[in-house]
């Protein structure tokens, strides 16, 4: 009874979380701007960042088919893909990363480890990717904001803290799970219900972990991984050229680095709304964007990406119910 309390309360919270951010917002901007802004987009800036951000689907699709040691098919994983991210874009609180295991579990029958496995793994390597960007960034600008350069340092430690903690699990997870399990032996709760589960889908990404050849492909991965991001970056950069934003590209990658950084925090609202223009305006405003130009573009480029998403995302879906009988949206 206590879980569903406060799993109420969470949604509820979500919810005026979202409609207080969002109301805040538009005490700075009016509809009619952000309306104005979005007639004015070339159709080029959409098609282009429309193709690039599909090709970023294409390239993580690559780097998973690489992961699963080439044994799921690119085509699969990025329908997989496809609607992962969709999910994982309109679910509060990064609940939607769940979906790929599930997903990876129905469509090709992999466990629930593999899919845990390869999801680690894969934002190592994207935590890898966007510290390089984030550093090459750093020594190509000048001038940059002493604000940011103060929240560098903060960036910079919680970025090696969290890769550390999960290059742990990819390179001694075996040593971490057995510990646990000696843990529970000895406080006798080995077979609870939720341990037993535990300590089994741990063993089994450890199992897949070992599986991986990591250290054969890991230049290559890291390559793929830089390669999404670049073309994720790149796609900002068109939109706001295309909405006449003039920002320096390489202010984009730093402010986009700040951005994704965030995103791995459970702090989300309903479709990322209210959240995900609040960091964005935070920072470009940092970075020198004026504050009504910062809203109305984080307000105009949330909703071009969530068009964006929707219609990867129901590809995806249609193509994965052909397949399968699939009931992911139903459940």
């Amino acid at each position: 009874m206590n879980s569903s309390h406060n799993n109420q309360y969470t949604r509820i919270s979500i919810f005026l979380i979202t409609i207080i951010l969002v109301a805040f917002l538009f005490t700075q901007v009016s509809l009619q701007d952000i309306f104005t802004t979005l007639s004015k987009i070339s159709l080029f800036s959409l098609l282009g960042g429309f193709t690039l951000y599909t090709i970023s689907y294409l390239v993580r699709a690559w780097r998973f088919h690489i992961l699963l040691n080439n044994e799921v098919s690119i085509n699969d994983l990025f329908h997989i893909g496809c609607l992962h991210n969709m999910m994982n874009n309109l679910l509060p609180a990064r609940t939607g990363e769940l979906s790929y295991v599930y997903l990876l579990k129905k469509v090709n029958n992999r466990t629930t480890g593999e899919g845990v496995a390869t999801l680690v793994i894969a934002r190592i390597f994207d935590f890898i990717a966007l510290a390089i960007l984030f550093f090459i960034t750093i020594l190509l600008l000048k001038d940059i904001p002493k604000i940011v350069m103060d929240a560098l340092w903060i960036i910079a430690v919680f970025t090696i803290f969290l890769s550390g903690i999960l290059l742990m699990l990819l390179w001694r997870g075996r040593i971490f799970v057995e510990t646990v399990q000696k843990i529970s032996e000895k406080i006798h709760i080995e077979n609870e219900r939720i341990i037993s589960y535990l300590l089994q889908k741990g063993f089994e990404s450890v199992n897949s972990f070992e599986r991986i050849q990591i250290k054969k492909d890991s230049l290559f991965l890291i390559i793929l991984s830089l390669a999404t991001w670049a073309l994720n970056f790149l796609m900002v950069y068109l939109l706001l050229v295309g909405m006449d934003f003039q920002f320096p590209f390489f202010l984009v990658i730093l402010g986009g680095t700040f951005i994704l950084l965030t995103t791995i925090l459970p702090i989300q609202g309903i479709g990322g709304f209210g959240t995900t223009e609040t960091i964005w305006t935070l920072v470009f405003v940092s970075l020198g964007m004026p504050l009504d130009d910062a809203i109305t573009s984080g307000f105009c480029y949330h909703f071009i990406l969530i068009i964006y998403f929707l219609i990867l995302g129901l590809y995806g879906w249609v193509k994965l119910r052909k397949i399968t009988d699939f009931s992911l949206l139903r459940q």
